[in-house]
């Protein structure tokens, strides 16, 4: 082979080592997102369904940066969350009796 093509390829295997290292990297941080944006779709559900009050008193209750990330939104008995442009997301339904609980 080429020396040129040599090149190519320890650059290519360079480029895919760093994107590899950078997707494990981040899987706390996906976790947590997970975890977050679970969270906020059963509090808010049990905020709204149990407790009766308004959605915007609910998102009241978290901490602000979580208020600028979370992305909340109430239909009907079901409350969806959701991070980064829906990517990650979550929701949650009231079922009479049995309260707020997350679906898949």
């Amino acid at each position: 082979m080429s020396r040129k093509r040599w090149i190519w390829i320890g650059v290519l295997v360079v480029a895919l080592a760093a994107i590899g290292a950078g997707a494990w990297a981040s899987q706390g941080q996906i976790a947590y997102a997970n975890i977050a944006t679970g969270y906020a779709a059963k509090q808010t559900c049990s905020c709204l369904h149990i407790t009766g009050r308004t959605l915007e008193s609910c998102l009241a209750d978290f901490p602000e940066d979580a208020r600028n990330s979370i992305s909340v939104a109430s239909n009907g008995d079901t409350v969806h969350a959701s991070v980064l442009f829906g990517a990650i997301s979550s929701d949650a339904i009231y079922e009479e009796g049995y309260g707020c609980r997350i679906v898949d």
